[in-house]
């Protein structure tokens, strides 16, 4: 690979089994069903947390988000300060302590064990996300097919009453956005060919059919979203042909047959209020935004100081938090948590195009992490905290593919 610059030497066992707890973390990461009871602490994050403990004793990458690492940090310490101060401000510094925790864990610690790698070892996890978030669709779609559901379980749903397939996620929402979030990484995959193209075409279909299945309106509008930013930042009119010409054909067949072939709950969900043009009874529309409408009115009273971590729901009447992740900081955290967020977002985003010349495909790893980045940003809208590792982990390992040398080991 051209630019590449090679490092020869074998891996010790350290090495070797940070690495792997590395893999597992990540194969594991869309399997949310397997967690502990009443705490949010998966089997996977337990493989990362000894990675991290590995790769702590091993050595510390100094810049996991290259040039954009302090940025990063500094948009950290400005999340998690204003939570915290408005935690101690208000009196609840037990749950304001356990949310801090969990942006540091996920923002601060969980970089450190997927970034900093060689290029080889960067591909090589994000083709694990994939298999991982592929292997999720399918058993959500073979639950499906056979006629399972979870109706009002907690755990291992797989399909949920209402007839939306969730996987081992547990919820049909998280899962698709889930999919979304990796879309990037596997176009990044096909297009570099580290997938062969007909392992690309049946990832691609079989998690885009599972996205369909999912019915939710806002992560298929993200879909879309993402699709058209990474096309146009690839900016190669024939890409940008085809796809346009299969996405035409696509939703022409949708047009004509979709009240056929498409699942009975995306017909009721997502088709016919765009058909009828009634979006508001589109999912849950009419409910989050009457959420987002109490937030604003919350937010005069919490913008320099804010309610602290966790909060909201025990102040709002309706006893949930919004579901709109701006709104929730800055009524959580004030306007530095806020202005903290969008300077992680702005991290990411100058990583990628400051990414230096000898980056390997950098054209689309560059595209990869934009795109992640914005789909992330237009998502947050409907997610309430994001501190969870398997929403995070697309958007962290599409970054590593801006590694710039490559490990080869002798033999």
């Amino acid at each position: 690979m051209e630019g590449v610059q090679n490092a020869y030497r074998p891996r010790n066992f350290l090495e070797t089994t940070e690495i792997s707890c590395a893999i597992m973390g990540l194969l594991l990461s869309t399997f949310l069903s397997f967690r502990a009871p009443g705490i949010s602490f998966t089997i996977s994050d337990f493989f990362l947390t000894l990675a991290i403990l590995l790769r702590c004793i091993r050595t510390i990458p100094q810049s996991p988000i290259q040039s954009g690492t302090s940025l990063w940090m500094i948009g950290i310490s400005m999340i998690i300060g204003g939570l915290l101060v408005g935690s101690i401000a208000h009196g609840n510094t037990q749950e304001g302590f356990v949310v801090v925790a969990q942006y540091f864990f996920s923002l601060v610690l969980l970089p450190l064990v997927i970034l900093g790698r060689p290029h080889e070892e960067a591909v090589l996890l994000a083709k694990i996300g994939i298999y991982s978030i592929a292997l999720n669709c399918l058993i959500g779609l073979i639950a499906y097919t056979v006629g399972y559901s979870g109706q009002d379980d907690r755990q291992f749903v797989l399909v949920s009453g209402s007839g939306r397939i969730t996987g081992l996620v547990d919820n049909p929402n998280s899962l698709a956005g889930l999919i979304v979030l990796w879309f990037p990484v596997l176009w990044y995959l096909g297009l570099t060919r580290e997938f062969r193209p007909v392992v690309f075409v049946s990832l691609f279909t079989l998690t885009f059919v599972a996205l369909i299945f999912t019915s939710s309106n806002s992560s298929l509008a993200g879909a879309i979203i993402c699709a058209v930013i990474f096309l146009l930042l690839l900016g190669k009119l024939r890409f940008i042909l085809i796809w346009s010409v299969m996405a035409a054909f696509v939703i022409a067949i949708i047009l004509r047959w979709g009240e056929t072939i498409l699942p009975a709950t995306f017909v009721r969900r997502v088709l016919s209020p765009i058909l009828e043009g009634d979006l508001e009874n589109a999912g849950t529309f009419e409910d989050r935004a009457g959420l987002m409408i109490e937030a604003w009115r919350f937010l005069p009273d919490y913008m320099l100081i804010g309610m602290g971590g966790g909060q909201y729901r025990e102040i709002s009447p309706h006893n949930i938090s919004v579901h709109n992740l701006y709104l929730l900081l800055a009524n959580e955290g004030g306007l530095v948590a806020l202005m903290g967020l969008f300077q992680v977002f702005f991290a990411a985003f100058f990583a990628a195009v400051v990414a230096k010349p000898e980056t390997p495909h950098r054209r689309l790893a560059r595209a990869t992490v934009i795109t992640i980045t914005l789909t992330f940003a237009a998502l947050a809208m409907n997610y309430t905290h994001v501190y969870q590792r398997a929403i995070l982990l697309p958007w962290i390992v599409s970054i590593g593919l801006l590694s710039t040398y490559r490990r080869t080991n002798r033999q």
